[in-house]
Order: structure tokens, then sequence, then C-alpha cells
């Protein structure tokens, strides 16, 4: 059995490593000080105009999970950080389209995913490897938004 306190620690290096990314890119990060959801929000400090909420979901190998409950918060960006503690891997969700796409037509029409709202791929296959580059590094999503 996983050690729960190993894994909280592998998600906030993940939060962590998202954030550096965000600062690295000039954009501001906050961290909420009650966790319902949002692990972190970006923004720009300038104008305040706009503030995007983030889920970040952290893994130390290659896998990962879907909840359409996620994407209940108006505006959320999903990112899914591989290999957190070796060279980490960043895949970025602007939406829930964003995620049934990288899960392809088979997955969104399983049970677990329509009746259920999850799917969670232990070791994935090079179809979902393909399917889930499109996502890699897509800072421009979370940028786009802010603007420059």
């Amino acid at each position: 059995m996983a050690d729960p306190h190993e894994a909280a620690l592998v998600g906030k290096a993940g939060e962590a490593l998202v954030a550096a990314e965000l600062l690295r890119r000039h954009v501001d990060v906050a961290y909420p000080a009650h966790d319902r959801g949002i692990d972190l929000l970006a923004y720009r400090a300038r104008t305040l105009e706009l503030v995007i909420p983030i889920q970040v979901k952290t893994r130390t190998t290659t896998c990962f999970e879907f909840q359409k409950a996620w994407f209940c918060i108006s505006g959320l960006i999903l990112i899914q950080v591989w290999h957190a503690t070796t060279v980490p891997q960043f895949y970025i969700f602007g939406d829930l389209i964003d995620v049934e796409n990288a899960l392809g037509p088979t997955h969104c029409a399983t049970d677990s995913w329509i009746s259920k709202g999850a799917y969670n791929v232990t070791t994935p296959n090079p179809s979902h490897l393909e399917r889930m580059q499109r996502y890699r590094d897509r800072w421009d999503l979370i940028l786009g938004k802010l603007g420059s």
C-alpha cells in the first residue's frame, strides 16, 4: 500500500513544479489557503482582470486519471505532471473537450467515463501516449487567456 504522506509530498512537488514553470513565464501564482479543487491561481499582478484556477495531478510515473467533476469550476485548467521526481513532463488541458480528445473515443464510450465520470490509465499504450502528446507543454492555454 502506498504511503499517503509520500503521495502528498509528490502532489505538493507537482504544484511547485507547475508554479515554477508559470513564474518562468512571468505569470504570478497564488496558493489558495484551502484546496477545494483548485491547487494554484495564475494571474497577472499588473491587471488582476483574470484569475485562472489550476488543478494539478502529479505522478512519479507515466499514468493518468481524469474526472469530469474537476471541470465544474469555471475556467479550470488541468495540468497532469508525469515523472515529477526525475524529469517532469507537463500535460495541460483547457477544458473537458481536451480531456475527451486525449482519452479517445473508445475510452469516452465506457461506463466508467459516461456513468461515473472518471477514467484511469495506469499503463498507457502507444495510442494513449500519442493522444496525450498534443497537450504536452501547452502553457499557451494559460498565457493566451492572461494576455501578454
